[in-house]
């Protein structure tokens, strides 16, 4: 079972681009706090990946700072580089988002704004 939830704050604005076939995706960079083995804060990035309307409501509600929820799966993308040398990297696939503060307005409650999609 791939499932990972989420819970962190959003480390600069999303950002959404159009596929070539006109497909939105959504990219964004999710700090997740963790306490390290010497009890220091740590943050982690996670790179997430939201496609077609969770990714357009995350573009219109979310900005730099705030904190949200993200559930989806652990995926990969590898390639090769031009020199040869094989690369990876992991991000989430974002089937959900929670808002569990701000939106455009920076308050909690913003009459019609979504807090699940």
């Amino acid at each position: 079972m791939n499932n990972i939830t989420l819970v962190g704050r959003l480390g600069k604005d999303p950002e959404t681009k159009t596929t070539a076939s006109g497909s939105p995706v959504t990219m964004l960079s999710l700090g997740v706090d963790r306490i390290s083995k010497d009890k220091q804060r740590e943050v982690d990035w996670i790179d997430c990946t939201a496609w077609g309307k969770t990714g357009e409501v995350i573009q219109s509600w979310c900005k730099k700072g705030n904190r949200i929820g993200v559930t989806g799966s652990l995926q990969t993308r590898s390639w090769k580089t031009e020199d040869g040398q094989n690369r990876k990297v992991y991000f989430v696939l974002v089937d959900k988002v929670e808002f569990l503060e701000g939106g455009k307005s920076g308050q909690n409650d913003d009459g019609d704004m979504p807090f699940e999609t």
